[in-house]
């Protein structure tokens, strides 16, 4: 058996009040039902999450597949910095804004001035310039910022829930085996337990969401 996740990742390494935001999208999120208020042990992470909700079926391509049945099945909340890699689905490519080179079938160790905190950036191995992480293009897309939303075995969400985010975003897809548990380096599986604050007040709960 095997487990996916969808996360939306806002194309922005340091969010500004990033747990502020969290704390809002989540009050969003549970005032539609989509999710609930209390944090279980429903998400595959070290953290727990917030299980899936009946309004998820309203933000569902196929509600008919949704988790409800599931251990897995809630939304994980990540407010540290962290790599949202495809898990198993890997890199098709990765490619320089700076001298067009695909290095993805390079020693990946590059991605650690990122997941560091050294910098924003990335360099590259090719042209050694080094450049803004969300500059470069990869394939399939992944993830790089300290704020970030993973739904667990959701399956296809609807447009309007991709809409949380007033800037740009990225929505990565990775999945794993249980009986063969892919593990990248243990500095990409970063699970905090989210720490949200007091919401802000020009928030509505009913109105959506812009990070």
């Amino acid at each position: 058996m095997s487990d996916s996740s969808i996360s939306i990742v806002p194309k922005l390494s340091v969010y500004p009040e990033r747990e502020i935001k969290a704390k809002a999208i989540l009050e969003w999120l549970v005032s539609l039902d989509i999710v609930s208020p209390f944090l279980t042990d429903c998400v595959l992470s070290s953290s727990h999450g917030y299980a899936i909700a009946e309004g998820a079926k309203n933000i569902s391509e196929e509600p008919e597949l949704l988790p409800y049945s599931l251990m897995n099945n809630g939304l994980e909340i990540i407010t540290e910095r962290r790599i949202f890699h495809t898990g198993q689905n890997g890199i098709d490519s990765l490619v320089c804004p700076v001298c067009s080179q695909d290095i993805s079938n390079k020693d990946w160790e590059f991605l650690s001035e990122w997941d560091d905190n050294r910098s924003n950036n990335l360099t590259c191995p090719l042209c050694n310039v080094p450049t803004e992480i969300h500059q470069f293009k990869f394939t399939p897309e992944w993830g790089f910022s300290d704020l970030g939303f993973a739904f667990w075995n959701w399956g296809s969400l609807k447009t309007v829930l991709l809409k949380i985010s007033g800037k740009s975003w990225a929505v990565t897809y990775p999945w794993f085996i249980h009986a063969f548990r892919f593990t990248p380096p243990e500095s990409f599986l970063k699970s905090p337990k989210p720490q949200p604050s007091a919401s802000p007040d020009d928030v509505s709960p009913k109105a959506p969401i812009h990070i």
